[in-house]
């Protein structure tokens, strides 16, 4: 982004400004949007926090803004649902900039085959191979990866939030895996995985965590990560419903430059700047033509061929104005989940308490 914001600077030859500042990972999935966009024009956000956006009015709608026919040029463009997850109410509210879901991540260099189903993923932890963030954040991501790719993804209907058989079987695989993995697995998060995983040959495998282009790059420090399907319930189920994740970028409402932002934001998605200045200055690409492009796939290490299906069937969780409230509840629910899980029915009917409580604010959670 960085880099990015320099080429379009240079573009409106100087007229133009931006500066970014970053902030920590937990805090992109939690922090309060309305917050941020009181200080800044441009917000990077988690596309589950739309609906409280739009309903909040802290950003703009773009559509107010953005011709129709550049935003289904977007849309046609999304690498799955990832320009379609910022839309609320019928309108956009951010643009897609970054793809990613949860995907299986390996050493090529000392597995030849990885594991295909969680059944197998149990068998290799048991010999102590196998890594997997489950700090609080990520922990609450893959039990929603679990949920929905055994059929049955959660928020879908009724009063509870994930189905009780499912959810009881995504507990149990949790803990099974973790309890034969390093410890550091229940405090890390999907970089402190991969940053161990490029740098230790004591673990080959991780099943489930959000994936980050530059560790398959060549020139990173480290050995090579390859991504690919996630692990499934049963041998021979088609590996679908990974938890889609990615960025997007917004529009503050309380900006005085939202024409100069709108314009960036369309600068920043588009295909030229996604597969040019943005890829090659480290970025992970929100549209599709760069993950088709081959001579980018050889760039990024079989990075876009890798994840490519994966993000294609990946699941969206709802963005209405509820869910990311709720989602933050659920994250501090399942801090030192690995404990309150040995009570796994006590965890989901809490699960459940809060997924009803912020269902009745609204009336529905979707």
């Amino acid at each position: 982004m960085v880099a990015a914001a320099a080429s379009y600077q240079e573009r409106r030859e100087g007229t133009v400004a931006i500066e970014w500042t970053a902030r920590s990972l937990k805090d992109f999935g939690m922090a309060s949007v309305d917050a941020l966009a009181r200080q800044f024009d441009l917000v990077v956000i988690d596309h589950p926090h739309t609906g409280t956006m739009a309903e909040s009015g802290c950003v703009v709608p773009l559509d107010d803004f953005i011709d129709p026919a550049q935003l289904e040029l977007l849309a046609d463009g999304s690498p799955g649902g990832s320009h379609q997850s910022y839309l609320y109410g019928g309108r956009q509210w951010a643009l897609a900039i970054d793809a990613a879901c949860q995907t299986s991540a390996w050493r090529p260099d000392l597995i030849g085959q990885p594991p295909k189903t969680w059944d197998d993923v149990i068998e290799l932890a048991r010999v102590g191979s196998v890594l997997w963030p489950l700090c609080d954040v990520d922990a609450a991501a893959s039990f929603m990866t679990l949920s929905a790719s055994a059929g049955t993804p959660c928020a879908t209907g009724g009063d509870r939030f994930v189905d009780r058989d499912v959810g009881l079987w995504a507990l149990s695989t949790m803990r099974s895996v973790a309890a034969h993995s390093d410890p550091r697995c229940l405090a890390d998060n999907p970089i402190a995985t991969l940053e161990t995983l490029a740098r230790s040959a004591d673990y080959v495998y991780c099943p489930l965590l959000f994936c980050y282009i530059n560790y398959s790059r060549s020139g990173h420090p480290g050995a090579k990560i390859t991504y690919g399907d996630i692990p499934t319930r049963h041998a021979g189920q088609a590996p679908l419903w990974s938890l889609l994740g990615g960025a997007g970028l917004a529009v503050s409402a309380y900006g005085r430059s939202r024409s100069d932002a709108v314009d960036y934001c369309l600068y920043a998605a588009s295909p030229e700047v996604q597969c040019g200045i943005y890829f090659a200055a480290g970025g992970q690409p929100a549209h599709r033509e760069a993950w088709s492009r081959p001579e980018l796939d050889r760039e990024s290490g079989g990075f876009f061929s890798g994840a490519g299906p994966t993000i294609t069937g990946a699941w969206t969780r709802p963005n209405g104005p509820t869910f990311a409230a709720f989602q933050n509840d659920m994250i501090d629910l399942f801090g030192g989940w690995f404990e309150a899980a040995s009570d796994p029915e006590l965890f989901l009917d809490k699960l459940d308490e809060l997924y009803r409580a912020s269902a009745r604010y609204r009336g529905n959670l979707p």
